[in-house]
This record gives structure tokens, sequence and C-alpha cells, in this order.
């Protein structure tokens, strides 16, 4: 460690809560195919109780690509992929209304609200052709809706026989058939089969344990067709297994202690998984038995305790060498585990809190943190080298009265400038110091008013460069007056198209945007990386990547350094010299990118933020939710202590390798032992070379990495010797980043 980060003054504000929200929904995009390889456009897509919407990429350790904002009295119930070869993967969801909703995710907006007319829905599942949606009411309608006219198009098919109770779960058997768990402790069974007389009726009903104080309700269902048996879970705890051809009863499991809130199935039908209040997870296995009556039973095979709270929802998903099974609840956590290896093998435990999409932002002239969350946005200013009481204040709390959630905000180096984006609309306030605190005046900008945003940043005091929910980047002069009506817009290159963005045009979308100067950023979620020159307005591709891209920064060295999901560091000019050109990559990064340190390559979390060190030298800052690193981009990396590098190609911009793979490493779920302080507290700290948790590489000046700080939310630098570190001090203790222990997956 060199001396200027031996002296490096770290503040550590932990003041910030971050609150969460429940997981309610979870589906994988794809069906199960054990004799199949993985699909490279594999998503798993994640619902919330605020109504969020997310879509994790589970390659190289699972990274969240795309958060679609949820809103106020907002939730996510249930999720469901149509997946129809030739076309687009298609996105639907519902959540406490009549509506089902189709999903845009290269805009993040809704495509298409369809109103069922027939009461709150609760359930909803999609049938074996992938063409028709069944939806479950509160009014006792079983609704099917055709979606087989593509993209957008939902159309009404038939409404099938009401009953008199809420309809809880629902599942099909192909496309004849619906299987519904209604809250009378009733299992039904209705015709949907266009060719059938009995269409639309009930034509089986079973019923489950009634219970002594209320109603059972039957909360999940699934449909195993290697078996043609039912299994349902109810609110007696208890899990039966049912013959569907002659609506029969023929096992029963009172394993849980509470509710069975959802089940679900391996690709072979043979073993099922149950979990809900109790928190546990219980893996049922078809065995055979030597009876001459049965030649099979199910047995419960093992139960885990992996959730510390209720377990709302469930999925899995195979394929060759893929083996996940994902569940998640009021925890709010990610859980995922393995199929195969469920009762004794490795899991992941990822945090609500991690931030691959951020809502915390750092002004270095004013000294001020900006975090946002739901329609609220808090300022606070921070103080200086003194370790009083007063080192920081809330000088602002602006609440908007919008349905929709603030997906980012920007301030003006200078301070006084704030936007505020959602989906559909961006707003712009001025900030006055009064009396220690900011006095809030709405701008009219009519615009902005008019356009959704996703990223937005400040090249100065007036110029705004935005990318707006269609991945239009249009730069704005906010004290010109036409600008309002004028704003300039880039146009980007194209990209070729590959079997990944037809079906998941979502690709394309911008996830990353950094300023610097006259220069700006853009990199893809393909990986594509763009710099735009606002002196003319010129646009020059950097570097077609193979991976997704976790962090952006445009260095004090006049180049971009990014870092990639399988933490690689990548650094590539952004200047005419005479000794490169504008892409070309650094020396440093051509010497040390394939010799990185293990403690920095292997860190099972990913690089989530980059920032430059002092002027007057050439550090570089690499952050994630559980690391602060630092690299002398003027030396060399150590190489005798590591394994021969794998071989890159090089193809002019193009960086490629052959790791196609859904990465996987092993548990380690150590527990945090550091006491979490006061919410209100602002604490200093100095980074010393005797700290236990701080490693150097060989010759202790090229790479410094501490695992000292946890939950991180955001880290930047104050100035040449100031570092701020903004942590989540009620993020869970037990988090950890590690995957479970599988075969890589050729994708």
């Amino acid at each position: 460690m060199t001396q200027s980060a031996k002296n490096m003054l770290v503040h550590r504000a932990r003041f910030m809560e971050l609150n969460g929200a429940n997981i309610t929904a979870l589906a994988f995009s794809h069906v199960s195919k054990l004799d199949k390889r993985t699909p490279s456009d594999l998503r798993l897509a994640l619902g919330r109780s605020n109504g969020d919407l997310e879509i994790w990429n589970p390659r190289n350790g699972w990274c969240q690509e795309l958060v679609i904002q949820g809103g106020k009295d907002r939730t996510i119930e249930g999720l469901v992929w149509s997946n129809v070869p030739g076309e687009s993967l298609r996105l639907f969801s519902i959540g406490g209304s009549t509506v089902v909703t189709e999903w845009d995710l290269k805009t993040g907006l809704a495509l298409k609200n369809y109103d069922c007319n027939a009461g709150v829905i609760w359930s909803l599942a999609l049938s074996s052709s992938q063409t028709k949606l069944a939806v479950g009411c509160d009014n006792g309608c079983v609704v099917v809706i055709d979606i087989s006219g593509g993209s957008g198009v939902m159309e009404h098919e038939a409404v099938l026989q009401r009953q008199d109770s809420r309809v809880l779960s629902v599942s099909w058997k192909e496309d004849e058939f619906v299987i519904g768990g209604c809250a009378d402790g009733r299992i039904r069974v209705w015709s949907a089969s266009k060719n059938d007389e009995m269409r639309s009726r009930i034509i089986q009903t079973m019923k489950v344990d009634k219970s002594k104080k209320e109603s059972t309700l039957v909360w999940s269902i699934i449909y195993l067709p290697k078996l043609n048996q039912i299994v349902s879970g109810d609110s007696t705890g208890s899990v039966k297994v049912w013959d569907l051809q002659y609506a029969t009863l023929t096992q029963t499991f009172k394993t849980h202690e509470a509710d069975v809130l959802c089940l679900t199935t391996d690709e072979t039908n043979t073993k099922v998984f149950s979990a809900g209040v109790d928190r546990k997870i219980y893996q049922y296995t078809l065995s055979p038995v030597t009876s001459p009556k049965k030649s099979f039973k199910w047995a419960v095979a093992s139960n885990r305790l992996l959730h510390s709270n209720d377990v709302r929802t469930m999925t899995s998903y195979q394929s060759k060498g893929a083996d996940f099974l994902v569940s998640g609840g009021v925890e709010k956590n990610l859980i995922i585990s393995s199929v195969s290896t469920f009762s004794d093998g490795n899991y992941t435990k990822i945090s609500y809190a991690m931030p691959f999409h951020k809502n915390v932002l750092i002004n270095k002239e004013q000294r001020l943190c900006i975090m946002w969350q739901h329609s609220t946005v808090k300022i606070w200013t921070i103080g200086g080298e003194t370790n009083s009481d007063t080192n920081y204040r809330l000088v602002c709390k602006l609440s908007l009265k919008d349905e929709q959630n603030i997906t980012t905000c920007a301030l003006s180096p200078d301070g006084q400038v704030l936007v505020v984006a959602r989906p559909n609309a961006t707003k712009l306030f001025h900030l006055q110091p009064t009396n220690g605190k900011l006095k809030v005046t709405k701008l009219d900008n009519d615009f902005l008013l008019k356009t959704g945003t996703k990223h937005v940043r400040f090249s100065d005091n007036s110029h705004v460069i935005i990318v707006s929910a269609k991945n239009e980047v249009l730069l704005f002069d906010l004290e010109d007056d036409d600008a309002d009506e004028k704003p300039t817009e880039i146009q980007l290159p194209e990209l070729t198209e590959n079997k990944s963005a037809a079906k998941l045009p979502h690709t394309t979308s911008i996830n990353h945007l950094d300023v610097s100067g006259s220069f700006v950023v853009i990199t893809r979620l393909c990986g594509a990386v763009d710099l735009i020159n606002l002196i003319d307005n010129s646009v020059i591709p950097i570097a077609r990547l193979m991976n997704l891209i976790t962090a952006i920064h445009i260095s004090k060295r006049d180049t971009v350094v990014l870092t990639t999901a399988d933490n690689k560091i990548l650094e590539f000019s952004i200047k005419e010299t005479e000794e490169a050109s504008i892409g070309t990559m650094s020396d440093w990064c051509k010497k040390n990118k394939d010799v990185l340190p293990k403690d920095f390559e292997h860190m099972k979390g990913k690089c989530l933020g980059i920032f430059s060190g002092s002027a007057a030298d050439d550090r570089m800052w690499f952050w994630g939710f559980n690391y602060l690193a630092t690299f002398d981009m003027s030396q060399d990396l150590p190489v005798n202590t590591r394994k021969r590098p794998k071989k890159h190609r090089i193809d002019g911009n193009t960086v490629t390798d052959g790791n196609n793979f859904i990465d996987a490493g092993e548990e380690d779920d150590d527990d945090d032992e550091e006491e979490l302080a006061d919410a209100q507290s602002f604490m200093r700290d100095r980074l010393t070379s005797d700290d236990t948790t701080n490693r150097t590489s060989k010759d202790g000046k090229a790479f410094f990495i501490t695992e000292k700080y946890k939950s991180i939310l955001m880290a930047e630098d104050l100035s040449d010797h100031e570092i701020i570190v903004v942590e989540n001090p009620f993020a869970s203790k037990t988090f950890s980043l590690a995957a479970f222990d599988l075969p890589k997956i050729i994708l």
C-alpha cells in the first residue's frame, strides 16, 4: 500500500435507511430441458410487494440486468413468461387488481393492460402451448385469455364456470384443463378445450382436510404431466398428491407447521419442493416400492431452513449442467440452491440491497450525499475532518406526489439543480441554501415532464445528458429557452442482432452512463461501449464485449475503465494520442488484464462502482457490495503467484473469450460480526497497514483490498485525501454472495 493510500481518510456514512420489499413472484423464462444446453437468453423475473419488477441473468454468478420501478399501492403477485419459437420473450404479471399486464422490457413500461372484468386476480398460469393464460379471480371465476396474436395482444377466450370461492392458485394440464385451488378447501378442474362439449364446466372436484377454526385455503397447485398427478399445498400445512384421472387422493404429508404457500417440481417430475410460512423448504422424492398395487410412492427426502421468514414463492430450472431452485419471500433476499443437491448442497443468498442499480449519488463540489427511494429524495451535507455530532446534517427532504417510483436522480455540480426521473416523466427543481437548509422550487420544462428517464448526468451546471425510457440519448441546455422543445438527440451505432437480442430486445438497452468534461461514455446490456464527444456530438464505438458490464468510469488518465460480470478490468483510451488511437487498450490493461490478483478476480461479489484517486497519482478505486479495492495503474501486477492466464482473442475493438458459462463458486456464509452503528452515526476511519482484513500485492504497492466495509451502497472520492463509503446498516448480517458448486453451463 502506498503512502497516499495509507493516509486516505474514509467517511463511513451509515445513516441511510434502505427498505427492501418482499419477494412475491418468481418465474424462469424457459421450461426445463435436461437434454438441452442452457440457452443464452435464460432469465429470471422477480416481482416484489412494492411493484418492482427485476430481471436477473444467471450467467457469471447472477447479475441484475433490469429494474422496472413500481409505484404507490402497486404489487406483483404473479409472473409468467411466454416463450414461443421465433418470437421475442413476453412477460406477464398480476398484482392486486383486475388487470393482467404485459411488459415492454426495453422501455420499462407496460405494453398492454388487459382488464378481465371478473374481480381481483389472485393467480396466474400459462398453458403448455404458451399461447393461453388462465387467471383465477376472487369472485370464483377463471378467465382464459388468448395471447397467440403476438406481442401486446391479449384477447378474451372464455370465462369458466363460476363457483363461490376465490381461486387462489391455478395450473394447466396441457391446453385442455385448468386446475384451481380455492378458498373453500376444494380443488376444481375445468374443461378449457374448444372441442369439448363440457367446455368451461367444472368436471371434477376434490376436497382437502377441513380446518376446525376456519376454511382451508388451497394456496398452491402444480400439475405433474409425466405422472398425471396434482400436488396441492394448503393452509393446514398439508401437502397432498392427487390422481387426476380418478380425482382421488393418493398421499398426504403433514410436514409443515403452517400454510404451504408455494410448490415446484423438477424436470422429471420425480422431485417436489414445498415451502411456506414456517420458513422450511421440504423435498419429496418419488421412490419405487415392491407392493403389487403401486409401482412408486412419494416420500419426504429432506428439509432445509434457508430463509429467516415466510417463503412466498419458489421456482426451478434444469438443463445440461444448470440446476437452479430459486426461492424468496418476506426475508427480501433471493436464495438460490440446487434441485439435485438440495439436501446437502451449497446455496446463494443475494441481498435486496445489492446496488446493481444505484439510488445514492455524491456531489463532491458541494459535499452533498443524495439518496432516493420510492417517491422521496433526501439530501445530507457532509462535514469536514472533525469528528463532531454536527459533521453531517439532513438539509432537504423532497416527497413527490406521484404514483410511480423514482428511477434515478442527478444534481448539478454547483448543487442548485436537481433532476428527479421516473419511468414516464422527469422533473427539475432548484435548490437554494436558506438558514442551513435547502429551499426547493420546481422548475418548468414541458419536454421533460413528458419524457421518462432511465439515466441522467450533468456535464456542467447547465448541460444535462439524459437517456430516455426509449433509450434515446438527449442533450439539454437548461439555460436555452428553446431546449424545452428541441433537445439534441444523439444516434448510437446500430448493433448486430444475435439470438439473445432477438429473444430479449432489452439487451440493446443502455445500462451505464458516465460523463466527464466533453466526453460521455455509454454502455449497453449486450456489452457495447460507445464514446460521445459533446464538442461535435460525434459517436465512436470503443468496444464490443461478450459480457455484462457492471461498472464504468471516465478516469483522469483520459481513459474509460470498466469491469465485467466475471470481475475483469478493462481500460480503453478516449483521446487520440501519438501512442494510441481512440478505443485502444491501455498499456496497463494489455499487461495486467489476465493477471489480476486472486483476491479481486475470485471475489464472489461483482464490482459495482469505480472512481479515480487524486490527480497526483494513477490510483483507481473499485468497490462492490462487500469490499473496497484500489489498483495503482502506473505499476504492473506481480504474475509469479498466478495460474496460467486464459487466452483471449483480441479482434479490433472486440474482446471475447470462451467463458460463455453460468458461473458458480462455493458457499461462504460467514456472519458479519461487526456491530451495526446507530442509524444516526457518522463515523470516520482510516485504512491502516496493520488491519488484518487488508491485503496487498507482493510488493505492497500495486493492489490493495479490504472487506471491512459491509453492505456498501455507494463509494466515491470527496477530495484528494477523502473517500466516503455509504453503508446500509439495515441489511441482513447473514448475507452471503457465494454460489453453490455446480458444473459450468455451456450456453
